[in-house]
């Protein structure tokens, strides 16, 4: 019998450069004149706090009024909830398409907006996926080259992007394509953790940082780690040590750190909220994972790579990827991946338009998430979808009628307080998502 041979086609991880243009923000009007700010690749913020890429003195100003951000479309202006608005030709807007040349009006300041006539190099992936991570923008492949290299380090990271963005899938994919690879990958959801026993969380004897041990600990969400522990971790990333707790000797620490948050961290040391020492400590390299929204072309090949993982499979025609892409996305590629999901289930069942039922009333502010009973799964399938929904939904309603307080949540459910914890863990159920949900509904 002949040999047959099989062409294995490996994505192409190499990275190469790429000559992009800077753009930049100037002040033309207003009391900071003359001021500006300038990036290639990330987003720009502006406001009167000290945490924004262009500080302003303007009084009308907010702490944190507006982004501006290069997105494959162009240059995206988007107001994050100020009180005196952000106008582009007189008009108010919340978000909006921006040109070299225009002026963007917030307060009494003028921000002209100008593309440097000199080009830079920067690096992208050649190819359209790092580790579980897929994308074709620009933007992606750029991210994609930093964690490339940074897998090759082993100095602390921060992963930064809004919820549902892929920040655990990046961290994976730092693990996996390091010299760490063979050892633990650990999770710790701070938003999670309880007040009282967060230390034993840490360093007990079957604390994460023991178990990470030659591999990599991950702090999902840092920002929202107790203040109470903040100190203890800092001094543990200093000494590479493991404190002796519980029983548990004092031991060397021998892993990598990675840490991630969806809220902006130099806003909570500013406030005082994060403990800035420890903010240096776990920021010595950043990366930032942009939002859906401004990488819509990512869509189509996200979009099929989650479909191809669901147990109940699902047809994405051209209508429904365009569909697809008309929306917004505010929970990013967790959101996605729950509407390929719900979908699945109902074309099963013989819903046609799913798409239609699950996108258009997601844009309706304040509409209700309903449990959908799916006829075309054998029975024990269908039962553990059911629950598993209801599960979801119920803790979240729990969860907001308690303002997010896990012991009140454990009293009013009659679980304990451990019980709830592994029951939100089981569902996916992380604090800051619960409470970016809730805010875009109010």
């Amino acid at each position: 019998m002949a040999n047959e041979t099989t062409n294995v086609t490996v994505p192409d991880e190499s990275p190469r450069r790429m000559t992009v243009r800077e753009w930049m923000l100037e002040v033309v009007g207003g009391p900071d004149k003359g001021r500006s700010a300038s990036t290639l690749e990330g987003l720009l913020r502006v406001g009167s706090g000290t945490s924004n890429d262009l500080v302003l003195t303007d009084g009308t100003v907010s702490r944190r009024h507006l982004e501006i951000e290069r997105t494959e479309r162009g240059l995206m202006v988007k107001d994050l909830g100020s009180r005196n608005g952000t106008y582009i030709d007189g008009r108010q807007v919340m978000s909006a398409f921006v040109e070299p040349g225009e002026q963007v009006t917030l307060g009494k300041t003028k921000l002209l907006v100008k593309q440097k006539s000199k080009s830079t190099e920067i690096t992208l992936m050649v190819g359209e996926a790092f580790g579980e991570m897929v994308g074709t923008s620009r933007s992606m492949r750029a991210v994609f080259a930093e964690l490339a290299r940074l897998a090759k380090e082993d100095m602390t990271v921060l992963i930064e992007g809004e919820t549902g963005t892929g920040k655990e899938l990046a961290a994976r994919a730092l693990h996996a394509k390091s010299s760490r690879r063979k050892g633990p990958f650990r999770v710790l959801d701070c938003s999670l953790m309880p007040k009282e026993g967060a230390e034993k969380e840490l360093f007990g004897p079957e604390g994460c940082f023991r178990q990470a041990q030659r591999g990599t600990l991950f702090l999902d969400e840092v920002a929202e780690l107790p203040a109470s522990v903040q100190p203890k971790l800092l001094r543990a990333l200093d000494s590479k040590t493991i404190p002796a707790l519980g029983g548990a000797p004092e031991e060397a620490f021998d892993g990598r750190v990675v840490a991630s948050t969806a809220r902006n961290l130099d806003d909570a040391v500013e406030s005082g909220a994060f403990r800035k020492e420890l903010f240096f400590r776990l920021a010595v390299a950043r990366v930032r994972i942009p939002p859906l929204r401004t990488r819509k072309e990512d869509l189509p090949v996200i979009a099929e790579r989650l479909a191809s993982g669901l147990s109940t499979s699902i047809e994405l025609s051209p209508q429904a990827l365009s569909m697809l892409e008309m929306y917004d996305w505010p929970g990013n590629v967790r959101e996605l991946r729950n509407v390929l999901e719900r979908g699945a289930l109902m074309q099963a069942s013989g819903t046609a338009n799913w798409l239609e039922l699950l996108v258009a009333p997601a844009k309706e502010k304040g509409s209700k998430p309903i449990v959908q009973i799916v006829t075309g799964l054998p029975y024990h399938e269908a039962k553990d979808r059911v629950v598993g929904e209801f599960e979801k939904q119920y803790f979240t309603e729990q969860m907001r009628k308690c303002e997010y307080d896990l012991e009140l949540a454990a009293e009013h459910t009659g679980l304990s307080t451990q019980s709830l914890y592994r029951l939100l863990k089981k569902n996916g159920l992380r604090m800051r998502e619960l409470k970016n949900s809730a805010a875009l509904e109010d």
